[in-house]
């Protein structure tokens, strides 16, 4: 049995990505763009590596983790667009449905606080896994809540759906920061960020196609095939990517080679995925670190960029059935389920454009600048791509503000649309992937950290939006915003410049948390005078 197992351990080792192994000794590197790469972190000799494992492997366990947090992600606002169609079920106003998508958002905030802490009992694969099957169930009650007297009950069942629907988006950091190599990591995030960003808007536009000819409880019916995809997929093939690289620290038992084995080791229920004996130190270390990471000085200056630059497009993607359904008397276009759902795919154009440039930039770009300058790596050059998005933004909220003050044709609209959502999610995974590689050690923390400030803002303007707009007017709404943006650039300007001074402030006051790779050589020239290749 163990030669079967020592055989099987070689063809795995033999398979490992084709990127060339200098002798010992020297640095590993790959090849990119005809130029050769050093792999930042460097890989260990152990087959159970996960930078160590095929790469094919590693794409199929992104994919459906990528797939869950999709799922899960564009579950708990499915109703994001048709939520005026219920007003006549409960009896209610269109403020009291809107709550319910503001239940959604307040659940995609705090959730993660109260659940992400459980990883360190069971682990990431079976958090996610039971979070999309509570996302199925909170799904199935939604759809079922089609009594007078249920709107309380359908409020709740939005609450928790945001409460897992936010679960497999933050912990997909993780796995991206285990399996991939600093010059991938870009196009990881904005693959994955995209998504997730796609998915709350996507869900939206599909729902509307739905309720265009069936009852308003099939806009969650419809979500049960994707969640049902997504729960089988990360049963079958996603596997645990923890590993630890420090040899003084406590590391967990090898999972089962064997495939069943394997999957009852990693999701009933869990627990051998983790370190014996440190489940309740970590439990509690894990409960803390977020709301470390969340006021740590890096963090306050870069979410308080995403709560403003982030937070904008979300209060425009729950607030968009207000603007566009009533009919012209009452200001509004008249548009019906199937025109808002058709009108949201500008939204969809701006993030597929997004995310070809991102996949395209989001890693070549710091790259180049690193080189440009010495070969040395410092997170902050991956803030270069924002700097167009810092442009585009608020020119895309003004214009939106101007369409709906003038009552602007709604091609219009429909420009400021793409604009506010093709910069949003050029922006969303750059800084992202910043913080993660500012707090290495704690991707799924900090990410925990981001969620909360990405979300708050869309979760409050639900609530201040009509006194606000009441006081200065439609267009001063979005005209406001625009303003907003441009202070907040400011910010991004200072941590492009400057942001390694604020990361020297962050490891002062929180040196057990904080971990980069700031100065790595990511050039082999560079990095052959003190590490000469044979």
């Amino acid at each position: 049995m163990s030669d079967v197992s020592s055989q099987e351990e070689k063809r795995h080792s033999a398979q490992v990505q084709t990127e060339p192994v200098c002798p010992d000794g020297a640095l590993k590197t790959a090849t990119k763009n005809g130029q050769q790469i050093v792999l930042i972190p460097q890989p260990t000799e152990d087959p159970n590596d996960p930078l160590n494992w095929p790469l094919s492997k590693k794409i199929i366990i992104f994919a459906c983790v990528s797939l869950a947090a999709f799922a899960c992600q564009m579950s708990p606002n499915s109703n994001q667009l048709t939520f005026i169609e219920q007003v006549e079920t409960y009896h209610k106003t269109v403020p009291d449905l809107l709550n319910s998508v503001a239940a959604a958002l307040a659940g995609w905030v705090a959730g993660p606080f109260f659940i992400i802490p459980l990883i360190a009992v069971f682990g990431r694969s079976t958090i996610i896994l039971w979070s999309a099957i509570g996302e199925l169930a909170c799904q199935i009650w939604a759809a079922h809540c089609t009594g007078e007297g249920d709107y309380i009950s359908f409020t709740l069942s939005r609450l928790f759906a945001g409460l897992f629907g936010a679960i497999p988006a933050i912990l997909g950091s993780g796995y991206i920061i285990d399996m991939f190599f600093l010059h991938q990591r870009g196009k990881a995030f904005a693959v994955f960020e995209v998504l997730i960003i796609f998915a709350v808007v996507g869900g939206g536009t599909l729902s509307g196609f739905v309720a265009q000819t069936q009852p308003w409880q099939y806009v969650f019916i419809w979500t049960y095939g994707p969640l049902c995809a997504a729960i089988v997929g990360v049963l079958l093939f996603v596997e645990d990517t923890t590993y630890n690289r420090d040899p003084t620290q406590p590391s967990r038992e090898p999972m089962p080679k064997n495939y069943i084995q394997n999957r009852i080791a990693t999701f009933v229920p869990g627990t051998k995925t983790q370190v014996k004996g440190t489940k309740r130190k970590e439990l509690i270390q894990r409960a803390i670190i977020p709301f470390q990471i969340t006021f740590a000085p890096i963090s306050l200056l870069m979410g308080t960029y995403i709560f403003i630059s982030l937070g904008l497009p979300i209060m425009q993607a729950s607030t968009l059935a207000t603007y566009l359904v009533p009919p012209e008397v009452a200001g509004g276009y008249g548009f019906s389920s199937l025109d808002l759902a058709f009108f949201t795919m500008t939204a969809w154009v701006g993030m597929g454009a997004a995310q070809v440039y991102g996949y395209l930039f989001n890693d070549k770009t710091p790259l180049w600048v690193a080189r440009r300058r010495g070969g040395k790596w410092h997170p902050e050059y991956r803030l270069a791509n924002t700097i167009l998005p810092s442009f585009l933004l608020p020119i895309g909220l003004g214009l939106w503000g101007a369409g709906l003050q003038y009552h602007l044709h709604f091609m219009v609209l429909a420009v400021a649309s793409f604009l506010i959502w093709f910069s949003a999610l050029l922006s969303l995974p750059i800084c992202y992937n910043y913080i993660v590689e500012c707090f290495l050690r704690h991707p799924v923390e900090a990410s925990v950290s981001l969620n909360a400030y990405r979300v708050s803002f869309g979760l409050m303007s639900v609530f201040i939006v009509t006194k606000w707009q009441a006081s200065v007017g439609i267009g001063w709404v979005w005209g406001m915003g625009a303003f907003f943006i441009l202070i907040v650039d400011m910010i991004m300007a200072f941590l492009i410049l400057k942001g390694h001074v604020v990361r020297e402030w962050t490891v002062k006051l929180c040196p057990s948390i904080t971990n980069s790779e700031d100065g790595a050589q990511i050039s082999q020239e560079e990095a052959s005078s003190t590490n000469p290749v044979a």
